[in-house]
């Protein structure tokens, strides 16, 4: 077997990804916290660094999934229940939440989807079909080519 070269991250680069990631700051900024001698330079090389970027995806990740939607939530919690909210900030937010939920909009459409042909009714069957037969068509385009002479005779 080939031996695979496993590459590690180091403290440093652990240390900008943090400073670019959580703390915000711009890429030479994060270099120079994270200690290192030409923060320009070392922003430019660890930004296109393979292990450095799958480091900044999987911290962003985090926070995304993490603190970001826990915040996105209690937001849509808050002004849902505001008495002073307006209706319309409250149908959008109640809107957001189930959507977000799977209860309505695309995620609800595709819980059908996520069924196998096999276990769907005939009823959700038709109703696949004619969803994919109108998104067909509405991609069409008439290539017809119209002809001058023919233009002319029928007005």
């Amino acid at each position: 077997m080939a031996n695979i070269r496993q590459r590690n991250i180091s403290d440093q680069q652990t240390d900008f990804v943090h400073y670019l990631v959580k703390e915000n700051k711009n890429a030479t900024e994060a270099a120079r916290l994270a200690g290192y001698a030409h923060p320009k330079q070392s922003a430019y090389v660890l930004t296109r660094n393979p292990v450095v970027l799958a480091a900044m995806r999987q911290a962003r990740q985090t926070t995304y999934q993490g603190e970001l939607a826990s915040l996105a939530a209690d937001t849509l919690k808050t002004v849902m229940i505001d008495q002073d909210a307006p209706a319309a900030a409250k149908v959008s937010a109640a809107r957001t939440a189930l959507e977000l939920a799977g209860d309505l909009g695309r995620a609800a459409d595709d819980l059908a989807s996520s069924k196998s042909l096999a276990e769907m009714s005939p009823d959700e069957l038709a109703r696949l079909i004619d969803r994919w037969e109108d998104e067909r068509s509405s991609l069409a385009t008439d290539v017809t080519p119209q002809n001058k002479a023919q233009n002319s005779a029928k007005t």
